[in-house]
């Protein structure tokens, strides 16, 4: 779609929008808006601490520490990119109660009129009354979709060092690296809202059809306590290794390796093709020596095998390595 030029309410700075974006924020002051213009202040994010020196020297050290066997040496980075990835952070106080019941069979035993003890299988209903209530946190992209290297983690991120996350300041942000790109967010607060409201119904549901045979009441009352956006940033660099393009996503807030891709090179094919060769043969020699002697023999072979191709094929014949 087209994008819309505005005037930022807050600097004068020129923001180009398009009709997609629900939330969107200047470049020049970082301030938050929302669609319709009115500024939204409940607007965090992780600091970052990276700057384009410091992600060259993470890039070497990660390929140094994955290239044993490789002979990974004459590599070039493409290109480096700091991106701000948007996030909603709901929570909520949710309380549901439940009733159902559980049906089973239960073996009972009764005496007869002639003084005998007699068991028999019964069918039994028991009733199952209960309450769900906790007070959670929930993390959503505020996109509908994404092509960004290694995103599906950074939600796991945030629920680990949430108390990483500040109130927005773009001075804060630009302390170590002046140019980022804000990706777009295509949902409002108001969406995240419901899209929370409705996986926790869902999860509610499901949990007391865990605990019942059948359900005949499942009703669930929830109270927002608050509604945070906040941005993540991540860096994502491509690197070259012989006419190839491989990705990295790096942390901004810690520096650490979120994902990324590693060359399988002719050396390692070799080196592991041959490691797997070598486990064959030992395990054929084995079988051929001691088989008859102990009846254990084959079955270890047979796992010797199975192993060795599982790890030729998951090793040698992928174009890369993906290290998380």
């Amino acid at each position: 779609m087209s994008a819309i030029q505005l005037k930022c309410k807050i600097c004068g700075a020129p923001i180009d929008i398009t009709p997609e974006d629900a939330v969107y924020n200047c470049n020049s002051c970082g301030q938050a808006f929302t669609a319709d213009g009115k500024t939204f202040e409940n607007h965090y994010f992780f600091p970052n601490i990276l700057n384009k020196d410091k992600i060259h020297e993470i890039i070497s050290k990660f390929i140094k520490k994955n290239s044993f066997l490789r002979g990974i040496k004459d590599y070039s980075i493409k290109s480096i990119m700091p991106i701000l990835l948007p996030f909603w952070i709901v929570k909520t106080q949710a309380n549901t109660h439940f009733l159902g019941y559980l049906k089973y069979s239960e073996t009972r035993t009764r005496r007869t009129s002639s003084g005998s003890i007699k068991s028999e299988s019964v069918t039994v209903y028991k009733p199952i009354e209960e309450d769900i209530n906790e007070e959670r946190t929930d993390i959503i992209l505020a996109r509908r979709a994404t092509t960004i290297f290694g995103y599906k983690k950074v939600k796991k991120l945030i629920e680990e060092n949430m108390q990483n996350m500040v109130h927005f300041d773009i001075d804060l942000l630009k302390d170590k690296e002046q140019e980022f790109q804000y990706l777009s967010t295509e949902f409002s607060d108001i969406d995240a809202n419901q899209l929370i409201k409705t996986k926790i119904f869902d999860e509610h549901r499901a949990r007391a059809e865990k605990k019942c045979t059948k359900v005949f009441d499942c009703y669930t009352q929830i109270s927002f306590l608050g509604t945070f956006f906040t941005h993540f940033p991540v860096w994502e660099v491509e690197y070259d290794f012989k006419g190839e393009t491989y990705r990295v996503a790096i942390n901004g807030n810690t520096g650490e390796i979120i994902k990324g891709e590693i060359p399988v090179t002719k050396l390692f094919r070799i080196v592991n093709f041959s490691i797997s060769i070598l486990l064959i043969v030992g395990g054929v020699l084995i079988n051929f020596f001691y088989g008859k002697s102990a009846g254990f023999v084959p079955w270890v072979t047979g796992g010797i095998v199975t192993f060795t191709l599982f790890f030729t094929v998951n090793n040698t014949f992928k174009p890369m390595s993906v290290v998380d």
